[in-house]
C-alpha cells in the first residue's frame, strides 16, 4: 500500500532539502517515489533539475486546472530525476507564480494525492507553509504520515503559534506528528524549544556542506554530507513506514 508523507512547518526550514534526502532513502530499494510541491511563490523545478529547462506545460498548476485528476494526467506532467530515475517530481515552472493557474481546492488536491498513490510507492508533499489555503490542510488530512519542521527559534514558535489555532480538527492529526528541529545550530536553545512545542522526534542540524550542495543544484546530494543526527530524523520516518506496514 503507498504512503503519503506530508512534510509542513515555517518558511525557510529546509523542507525541501528534508524531501529529497527522504526520497533517496525511501529509494534505496528502487521502489518509486513522487515530490509534490505546489507552492507557485517558490516554483520547485528549477531547484530540483536546475539543468534542465521544464516546460511550463508540465507545471503542476494544470492538473489543478482540469477538470478531472487521473492517473494518466498525473503521468503525463511528472517529470524523472534522471540522475536517480526511481524518484518523480511535480511542481511549478520557472516564471510562474500564484496568479499563472487557479488556487489548488481541496477536492483537485485530494484526487491528486489519492490517484499519485496509484502510481508509486511513497508520495511525499512538501506543503510548505501556507496553512491558510487549501493545499496543506488537505495534504495534512490524507496523510499517513506528517512531518513537521520547526527552526528553533522566535520564527519557528510564532509560526506554530499562529497556525496551531486553525489545526485543532481532529482530521489534522495535530497530535501525531513527527516533530524535528530544522536548521539547527548549537547556540539554539533547544530545551526551550522542547517546552513550547513537546518532545522534539529528531534535530536537523545546519550544515555548511548541505547549504552549498543545495547552492550548487544538487539538492538531491545533500543527504549525503548531513550530519548523523539528520540521517537520524530521516531514520525516524523511515521506522514510521515500517511500522505502518507491519500494523
Amino acid at each position: 500500500m503507498s504512503k503519503i508523507i506530508t512534510v509542513w512547518g515555517n518558511p525557510g526550514n529546509g523542507k525541501s532539502v528534508f524531501c529529497a534526502a527522504l526520497a533517496r532513502e525511501l529509494t534505496q530499494s528502487k521502489e518509486k517515489a513522487l515530490i509534490i510541491s505546489a507552492d507557485a511563490s517558490t516554483p520547485m523545478y528549477p531547484v530540483w533539475l536546475p539543468g534542465k529547462q521544464v516546460e511550463s506545460r508540465y507545471s503542476i498548476g494544470h492538473i489543478f486546472s482540469a477538470m478531472e485528476v487521473t492517473k494518466p494526467l498525473i503521468a503525463s506532467k511528472m517529470q524523472v530525476y534522471e540522475p536517480w530515475p526511481f524518484i518523480g517530481l511535480l511542481g511549478y515552472a520557472a516564471g510562474e507564480n500564484p496568479l499563472a493557474h487557479p488556487e489548488p481546492s481541496a477536492e483537485a488536491t485530494e484526487w491528486l494525492l489519492g490517484e499519485a498513490a496509484k502510481l508509486v510507492d511513497y508520495v511525499i508533499v512538501d506543503a510548505g507553509s501556507q496553512i491558510a489555503g487549501y493545499f496543506a490542510p488537505t495534504a495534512m488530512e490524507c496523510a499517513d504520515i506528517l512531518v513537521r519542521i520547526l527552526t528553533p527559534d522566535p520564527r519557528g514558535v510564532s509560526f506554530l503559534k499562529a497556525q496551531e489555532p486553525l489545526l485543532q480538527d481532529g482530521r489534522f492529526h495535530l497530535r501525531d506528528n513527527l516533530t524535528f528541529a530544522g536548521l539547527a545550530r548549537p547556540f539554539h536553545a533547544m530545551d526551550e524549544m522542547e517546552r513550547v512545542v513537546g518532545t522534539l522526534d529528531g534535530i536537523l542540524p545546519y550544515s555548511k556542506e548541505v547549504e552549498r550542495c543545495v547552492a550548487e543544484g544538487k539538492i538531491f546530494d545533500a543527504g549525503e554530507y548531513a550530519h548523523n543526527q539528520y540521517m537520524a530524523a530521516i531514520g525516524r520516518v523511515l521506522k514510521e513506514v515500517e511500522d505502518g506496514r507491519t500494523q
